[in-house]
């Protein structure tokens, strides 16, 4: 790949890994939106191990009140597969959700677990909605949430819950990685 290709590569990848603040600490919320903590943060399912790490990291930090993986199966997840049984060989991974696998992830390499996993979307668009249902389920506030995704998919999944989620919401982005 020639430099002007993967500069190109690089600047629609910024465009599309929206990030909202630098560092995803309490800290950087309470400068930027003067609170230091969101009532959720989500991961959302895909291919990139990362987003369990960054996850992680999220929950040490206590960023949220609650943390949920959200994420079916979907053209995705066979990826995933084949990326956890290199990463993590004890994780078990067929048949499983995304959420159930990065979950399980989060297990085996942090000793964490989310509070709450959303097993049944396979795209995008039910990501959000699914997503929306099961907060509503569960009666849980979620008034400052952070997203978490490939940075691919950033942009979108925020212009999703736009415009499914409440007109109040104060919505963070946060890729997995840029």
């Amino acid at each position: 790949m020639d430099q002007k290709t993967a500069d190109a590569l690089n600047t629609l990848g910024a465009f599309l890994g929206k990030k909202d603040i630098e560092s995803l600490t309490r800290e950087a919320l309470q400068n930027k939106y003067g609170f230091d903590q969101a009532d959720v943060m989500v991961l959302f399912g895909g291919s990139v191990p990362a987003g369990a790490d960054v996850l992680a990291e999220a929950m040490k930090e206590e960023v949220a009140k609650k943390y949920i993986i959200a994420g079916g199966a979907g053209h995705t997840t066979e990826t995933l597969r084949e990326k956890m049984r290199e990463l993590c060989p004890q994780i078990k991974t067929e048949g499983r959700s995304e959420a159930e696998i990065f979950n399980d992830y989060l297990k085996t390499n942090y000793g964490l677990e989310a509070d709450e996993l959303e097993c049944e979307s396979t795209n995008c668009g039910n990501n959000i909605t699914y997503l929306l249902d099961l907060l509503g389920e569960k009666n849980l506030p979620f008034g400052k949430m952070i997203l978490t995704q490939d940075a691919a998919m950033q942009r979108r999944m925020d212009a999703g819950m736009r415009r499914y989620g409440p007109k109040n919401l104060t919505l963070i982005n946060y890729p997995a990685y840029q």
